[in-house]
């Protein structure tokens, strides 16, 4: 098939399996499946799009996924990260185990038990870890058996797991944003007069009331002349402070000045309140005490909005792009604040190809490095993890001197959704062009010991998990799909939750279960 007719099916494949995918039948559709399966009856027929096209779809879809997600996993890693990653271990055991024993029971031996149990999880690194221990003919046979039914009936379990057990995913979504305010508490803005008589004997500066308290001072109404907010002035008895802070900042702030002030009351200085989004390049990826211009602009940082929840202005924290800056500045100085901060997304570089690429060699490269380990000896991350592990860290730190590794949202859902379509187009039509010929010499018991098992286990476990000890479900569906390194899956919980929660936990999980994959792919010769 020339280069003309590879572009030509793969855009063919994207209609038919598209249109197919987004047919609603009851308010259920095959979405990803749909293109999944039109791939693999056109495999059968002799369209076969080359491998290139898998790895260079996982490439873009896991840098942007890491990319997105990289704040989010670290912070997941303090708070909930352990918790999903012991329930990835658990899970992905008991899936490799009951394998083994099956296999075992069966005297299938060791090359069948390696396909079944890389086809079951659908991975092309942890079938490349078994090679690399045996080069055995009969392993590839049975993954490309097992793999395509096994990522059909996967991607298919993530479509029916949230009507068999009832997930709404609004109420889910607020479930954790509640959660999310409950650790980090939301900042609110209150008016105190200073009542205090300390402030009577002692010199206090706004600086020191600050750092006792936590809090930011955004204005000041005082009968003492005072030129600009920004200045570390002292703070007089009698003077009504407008403070930020969360709720406890704010009660400390109130025992130290003296009482709330409830009246409202016209400041007389020339500060005005901005909302601004961040989106200049060279702001992105900065830390909040780096911004000289903007304190020169006399303007002031109060509270971060990102990813739904408030976090307080430390001069430590990095900018991201997106973030929801509130800024108390002059109004002579608008402006240039707004210039300086960005305030449109769109305007963001969204062609800059140089980070990316970049990103992605670095990916590569670390994929490549042999890691040793006892009882195992050497094994590597792989193309597909030396690429999320890159990502996620270059997502956290935002940018390394003028390189500016975020991207604009546009241009991270443009990236994901190309690279999971290629992906799928190319793991189809290679699978199906071996379906009929391998079902016709293994017969269909692979096919049968692998989907059993993973059915039951899986709707087991989502029984155990979702009704028993009430995981949230959207966290739960993402760590599932991060469990079995699955794309597809992702892009199907994606497209029916329409938010993040469900990648952060898939990206949280994803790393430690492809490592686990790897490692359960080598040992296996050792076992049986």
């Amino acid at each position: 098939m020339n280069y003309l007719n590879t572009v030509f099916y793969i855009f063919l494949l994207f209609s038919i399996g598209l249109f197919l995918g987004n047919l609603k039948v009851k308010n259920f559709n095959l979405d990803i499946a749909g293109l999944l399966i039109v791939s693999l009856i056109a495999g059968h027929f002799g369209v076969v799009i080359p491998e290139i096209f898998k790895y260079f779809g996982l490439a873009i879809f896991i840098y942007a996924i890491g990319l997105q997600t990289g704040p989010g996993f670290f912070d997941s890693l303090k708070k909930e990260g352990i918790k999903l990653n012991l329930i990835s271990f658990v899970f992905i055991s008991v899936i490799y185990f009951s394998i083994l024993v099956v296999c075992w029971y069966f005297n299938l031996g060791e090359d069948v038990a390696s396909g079944i149990y890389t086809g079951t999880f659908t991975s092309a690194p942890a079938l490349a870890a078994s090679l690399e221990v045996k080069n055995s003919h009969t392993i590839s046979v049975i993954f490309g058996i097992v793999y395509p039914f096994a990522l059909v009936v996967t991607v298919i379990l993530f479509r029916i797991l949230p009507l068999i057990f009832k997930i709404d995913f609004n109420d889910e979504y607020e479930k954790y944003k509640l959660n999310v305010i409950k650790n980090n508490p939301p900042i609110i803005t209150k008016n105190f007069r200073v009542t205090n008589d300390i402030f009577k004997n002692e010199t206090i500066k706004k600086s020191d009331l600050e750092r006792m308290t936590g809090t930011i001072i955004e204005r000041i109404e005082s009968e003492y002349e005072i030129h600009d907010i920004i200045e570390d002035f002292v703070i007089h008895y009698g003077d009504i402070i407008r403070a930020t802070g969360n709720e406890e900042q704010l009660k400390r702030l109130k025992i130290v000045a003296g009482e709330e002030y409830q009246s409202n009351i016209e400041f007389r200085d020339d500060m005005k309140i901005y909302r601004l989004l961040v989106s200049n390049k060279e702001v992105v990826g900065k830390k909040i005490s780096e911004l000289k211009e903007l304190y020169s602009y006399g303007g002031r940082i109060t509270k971060i909005r990102r990813s739904g929840i408030d976090i307080s202005p430390m001069p430590e924290v990095h900018l991201m792009l997106g973030d929801k800056l509130y800024i108390v500045g002059p109004e002579k100085n608008k402006d240039k604040i707004i210039k300086l901060i960005g305030d449109n997304l769109m305007a963001f570089p969204a062609a800059d190809f140089f980070p990316i690429s970049l990103g992605i060699v670095m990916g590569i490269l670390v994929g490549m490095i042999p890691i040793g380990l006892p009882f195992v000896g050497l094994f590597k991350l792989s193309f597909v993890g030396g690429i999320l592990l890159v990502a996620l860290i270059l997502g956290r730190l935002g940018r390394i001197g003028p390189i500016v590794w975020q991207l604009s949202p546009h241009s991270n859902t443009l990236m994901k959704v190309l690279g999971q379509l290629l992906f799928v187009v190319s793991v189809g039509t290679n699978a199906g062009k071996y379906l009929f010929e391998s079902l016709s010499e293994y017969s269909i018991y692979p096919i049968i010991i692998s989907l059993t098992i993973l059915i039951i286990i899986t709707l087991a476990f989502s029984y155990i998990f979702l009704k028993k000890l009430k995981v949230n479900g959207l966290q739960f569906l993402g760590l599932l799909a991060g469990s079995f390194t699955s794309t597809p899956s992702l892009g199907v919980v994606n497209n029916m939750v329409g938010n993040e929660l469900p990648s952060i936990s898939y990206a949280a999980v994803y790393p430690f279960s492809l490592i686990l994959t790897l490692l359960y792919a080598e040992v296996l010769f050792k076992i049986l």
